[in-house]
């Protein structure tokens, strides 16, 4: 029986996926005189980081991840450097102005910042404004839930939002589709993974985790299919941290 869990290196087409593509086309074809910045913000583990790569890549984006160590400099070193500047070098001053002539050259192709709330508190995050004003280019920010009250304080940044869009939690028919996915050949009841993902709130991260999980047990009792009945609802792994057992 073909039962392997896969290594899949694509998004696939969940609900988060079409809704983040959606938004790419419509910042990249907004009407004239409107702003062009637009948030996709949410939870971990929706899926979101997935939908970026997915819509960068039907969008031809210039896509960048940031991190809590991010600066001003380094944010615009990989800017360029997904831009195809091989060795960014100069001043913050001089990147900004490469980096401005670079997205200028195609206006359509949008600058996508994943992982944005780390830099939405810091005074650089005004940055992300200047190159779009000054390129024209649509710039998406990603990241967790406190992304958009974050930005409340940067009001420049605030104003130039076109769209503010919220990841949406997986459902049954999200699940499914994350089945056929990672489980190939595998044939899981909707009742189990309608179980799955209630107990982990649609989080697609943990509908995953707990699709290996089923597998395994999959492959030890030698069968094709499982639903709710045969499977032991003890293993589903949630969000909540397991409870410690205490000492004898």
């Amino acid at each position: 029986m073909t039962t392997e869990f896969a290594d899949v290196k694509q998004a696939a087409p969940l609900k988060n996926v079409a809704l983040f593509n959606g938004l790419c086309k419509r910042v990249i074809n907004r009407a004239p005189g409107l702003p062009g910045m637009a948030c996709f913000f949410g939870r971990s583990g929706l899926g979101k980081t997935k939908s970026a790569i997915y819509g960068a890549n039907t969008s031809r984006a210039t896509y960048v991840e940031v991190g809590q160590f991010t600066t001003a400099k380094s944010l615009l070193r990989s800017i360029l450097l997904e831009l195809g500047v091989a060795t960014p070098r100069g001043s913050i001053p001089e990147m900004v102005e490469t980096s401005i002539l670079r997205l200028s050259a195609d206006r359509h192709r949008p600058l996508i910042v994943d992982e944005a709330h780390h830099i939405a508190a810091k005074r650089f995050v005004d940055l992300l404004r200047e190159l779009h004003d000054k390129s024209l280019a649509p710039v998406i920010l990603i990241g967790e839930e406190t992304l958009p009250g974050s930005l409340e304080k940067f009001e420049r940044v605030h104003n130039r939002m076109l769209e503010w869009l919220g990841a949406e939690a997986c459902d049954l028919d999200d699940a499914r589709l994350l089945a056929r996915t990672y489980c190939p050949g595998l044939r899981i009841g909707d009742d189990l993974l309608e179980e799955i993902r209630q107990r982990v709130g649609g989080n697609h991260r943990r509908i995953v985790v707990n699709l290996a999980r089923v597998l395994e047990e999959v492959r030890k009792a030698g069968k094709t299919e499982i639903g709710l009945a045969d499977y032991d609802v003890g293993l589903i792994s949630t969000l909540k941290a397991p409870t410690p057992r205490r000492a004898a």
